[in-house]
């Protein structure tokens, strides 16, 4: 199956906005009537061959980078948490099967603590690589998250580091 072909198929759109959903619903206390209240005032630097994609509400943006993978802001401001990075990046997990931790990392974004993580999983039966950034600053979290069905490469995770510390927000 071409490698476009492969990308477009329901199975991996269906998975990312899974995971995007799981992001937003374990990072919220409660959802009100109104939804996720996102961060306001953020701004980032997406890589320009990175190309903004639609996430339905979901995510704050994504995108679809040349490989395929697909990379997204997810931000929720509910009020302060008291849940550590490590148990807030096991949350964007729940429903992935065959997780193995391949790296992690605590990284500085935006002045605040961060959490890297690179992740082998399964979801409905594919295997995917995920990279997670998560950080809690002032009264949001922040995933950052790419999902790929093949190899990250070297260079990808570059772009996502390096678009994950773009964040600006509050007095960063």
């Amino acid at each position: 199956m071409q490698l476009l072909t492969k990308l477009q198929h329901p199975i991996i759109h269906r998975t990312f906005t899974v995971l995007v959903m799981l992001s937003a619903l374990t990072q919220c206390s409660i959802l009100t009537s109104s939804g996720l209240k996102h961060a306001r005032g953020i701004s980032f630097s997406a890589p320009h061959e990175w190309k903004e994609i639609d996430s339905h509400g979901e995510s704050d943006k994504a995108f679809k980078l040349p490989s395929g993978a697909t990379a997204s802001i997810t931000s929720s401001c509910q009020g302060a948490r008291q849940i550590s990075l490590e148990n807030l990046t096991k949350d964007l997990l729940l429903g992935a099967r065959k997780v193995k931790i391949i790296h992690k990392d605590r990284i500085i974004v935006a002045n605040t603590e961060a959490l890297f993580s690179h992740v082998n999983a399964t979801v409905d039966g594919q295997a995917f690589q995920l990279l997670f950034v998560v950080l809690k600053k002032d009264t949001c979290v922040f995933d950052f998250t790419l999902v790929s069905t093949q190899s990250i490469g070297r260079a990808e995770i570059e772009a996502f580091l390096t678009f994950a510390k773009s964040l600006n927000y509050g007095q960063s």
